[in-house]
């Protein structure tokens, strides 16, 4: 985890939310605004969700933005078997696997990434949207 990682918490779940991975692709905030509100501070507040939910909803971020430990012994996120890579339309590739990701002199590892292909992130090899200012 980064120094910019934010860390939210209810009794049943930690969420982590990693902005230096976010490409805003709002998973997170159509499937459950009760708990993810960009209008609100904090922007996540677990409280207002079950620890079911709530992990649903993460497993379906395709940047890995965001992650989550249960306290509730419920079963964490699991990789799938085989490293899956989708390239999207714009580019970038989301990858879902047991990911170990070299980011200068440090491995991250996770179960989501999108990764840039255009190279122009300054957040590499992750996606950081440049790609999108590009064509203007």
């Amino acid at each position: 985890m980064t120094s910019r990682t934010k860390h939210y918490t209810s009794d049943e779940i930690d969420v982590y939310f990693h902005p230096d991975r976010c490409t805003h692709v709002s998973e997170c905030v159509k499937r459950l605004p009760s708990v993810f509100n960009p209008n609100n501070r904090p922007w996540v507040n677990p409280e207002q969700g079950t620890s079911d939910e709530i992990a649903y909803v993460i497993e379906k971020c395709p940047t890995g933005a965001l992650e989550y430990v249960r306290k509730d012994k419920g079963i964490g996120e699991m990789p799938p078997e085989n490293t899956i890579i989708e390239p999207q339309p714009d580019g970038v590739y989301f990858v879902t696997g047991n990911l170990h990701i070299k980011q200068d002199e440090h491995t991250i590892h996770c179960t989501r990434a999108a990764l840039c292909s255009c190279g122009l992130s300054s957040n590499k090899p992750f996606c950081d949207d440049s790609h999108k200012e590009n064509r203007k």
